[in-house]
């Protein structure tokens, strides 16, 4: 397949969003962070953890090291809330969306992500729709919002079984923050409808499948925001 280059009005809009978020960052060092981190996610590689994201970003491999360290130090330790980046870029692609067509539907679901090892916060044998059995794997419960033809993924919260929630090693290994307490996926789910509200999300009927549909606590109060929801079918 032949690579995709962007023209100069898709560069145009991808120097646009970069600036968009690059503004909830605050700091230059944290926007040339988020670039470097976010351009080696969304390009050409394979591999899309910090270190192969660092070498692909250097060519002269002895500015790799410092380079691994800067990405490295802005996802784990710099100082900025993925909460509002999240509400920015939902914001910036909403725009978009909106543009081809009106919301229709909220649609909350769970993915799993099959990994090797123990040490991938949140892994453990639990049960992945996307592989259809029990497995060693990440599970993650996403909110997105459609309109007829289109979709776009607009929140998502991984789902920390007890035996990372409850594990205080794992937790301090894995610097996971103490107010994260353990939630089961429809808590998870719930929250992102709050998220949504709060944020002025375009109102949708809400769609889930009947993993969620059966939980009379998830019926129960998803119907009750139905004054800012069309309605419910789950």
């Amino acid at each position: 397949m032949d690579e995709y280059e962007l023209d100069l009005a898709g560069q145009a809009r991808l120097e646009e969003y970069l600036e968009w978020i690059g503004a909830i960052l605050g700091s230059d060092q944290r926007r040339a962070s988020f670039a470097t981190y976010f351009m080696g996610l969304v390009a050409d590689g394979h591999r899309k953890s910090m270190e192969p994201i660092a070498s692909r970003s250097r060519p002269d491999p002895r500015r790799v090291g410092a380079e691994h360290q800067r990405i490295q130090q802005f996802v784990t330790d710099s100082n900025w809330s993925d909460r509002l980046v999240r509400r920015a870029a939902a914001a910036y692609a909403l725009q978009a969306l909106e543009a081809r067509g009106d919301v229709e539907y909220w649609i909350i679901d769970d993915t799993g992500f099959l990994k090797q090892g123990k040490h991938s916060v949140g892994v453990k044998r639990q049960y992945t729709g996307s592989a259809g059995k029990v497995a060693n794997c990440q599970v993650g419960v996403s909110l997105t919002v459609a309109t007829d033809c289109d979709h776009l993924p607009i929140d998502f919260e991984l789902y920390l079984p007890h035996d990372w929630t409850d594990d205080p090693m794992r937790r301090r290994e894995a610097k996971i923050p103490d107010e994260i307490e353990f939630k089961t996926k429809h808590e998870l789910a719930l929250q992102m409808i709050d998220r949504a509200i709060e944020d002025g999300i375009p109102k949708g009927r809400v769609l889930a499948d009947a993993a969620y549909g059966v939980s009379s606590r998830f019926r129960r109060e998803v119907g009750s925001v139905k004054n800012f929801l069309y309605g419910t079918a789950v």
